[in-house]
């Protein structure tokens, strides 16, 4: 696959992976246009979002659809939009008072067939298959990223476990689980989600082993490519691993200044 390619398959799994989450965690999408509307109805805009897989027909009127949509649940939200895509639709929700939010770099792993050897490592990696295991990736992402204690019950649900695009990794250093990655599958994009290590454990490495663990878990469901939205402090694991930037979201923020 080209870049643009693996790009446009990133936009596309980056929408399946919040509507994924969201259903098993029993809250709505909805459709308008080309764009995805997913609520949790959590009070961060980070956690309700607005995903694009095609330019909209009508940007105006994609912007006044966010915005009712989101309104009428009273939550803020973010519009996640590839730069090049939609550029007449950031300009409408610009001028309807939205805020820059600032951008996400999209990386790929344009090649998946060699993956490395897992190091000799005390971390115990398994891929979850019970209940416990979505408690410990629920416990590792609040403490890995500092959420409030009942985020997790709110954007994680044990549905996970029973859908075939889904695959939860867990590493636990004698018995205790430290890191985690969530893998979503759409066709063969391995899209890789949810990367947190608890802060005691950091700059071990474990939150590189868990990325190809599910990366790995991904090929082994035919994946022949890999995708993820970094954060800045993940950005140079990634590289090293091997992922480049193929994309760039820009990001508005909602409700609209009044």
């Amino acid at each position: 696959m080209t870049p643009t390619e693996v790009a446009a398959a990133g936009d596309v799994n980056l929408t399946a992976a919040w509507v994924t989450m969201a259903r098993h965690a029993g809250h709505p999408a909805s459709q308008f246009d080309s764009m995805t509307m997913v609520a949790t109805g959590l009070p961060v805009a980070f956690f309700n979002g607005v995903f694009l897989h095609a330019p909209t027909s009508d940007p105006q009127a994609a912007i006044d659809a966010a915005v009712e949509y989101f309104g009428g649940r009273g939550v803020p939200f973010l519009i996640w939009v590839r730069e090049g895509l939609d550029e007449p639709l950031l300009t409408a929700g610009q001028a309807a008072g939205l805020r820059d939010a600032g951008e996400v770099p999209g990386m790929a792993l344009r090649a998946v067939e060699q993956i490395p050897e897992r190091s000799a490592s005390l971390l115990d990696v398994v891929i979850a298959q019970d209940d416990a295991d979505i408690e410990a990736h629920r416990a590792v992402i609040t403490a890995g990223f500092e959420l409030p204690s009942d985020t997790a019950e709110e954007i994680i649900g044990d549905g996970l476990l029973d859908d075939p695009d889904v695959a939860v990794a867990i590493g636990r250093l004698e018995g205790v689980p430290v890191a985690t990655a969530l893998l979503c599958r759409s066709g063969t994009t391995a899209g890789v989600y949810n990367v947190a290590t608890v802060p005691d454990y950091r700059r071990q490495g474990y939150g590189e082993t868990v990325t190809w663990a599910v990366v790995a878990e991904g090929v082994r469901r035919g994946c022949t490519h890999s995708i993820l939205q970094s954060s800045p402090s993940g950005y140079p694991v990634y590289r090293r691993m091997g992922y480049q930037d193929v994309a760039k979201y820009l990001r508005l923020e909602g409700p609209p200044n009044s």
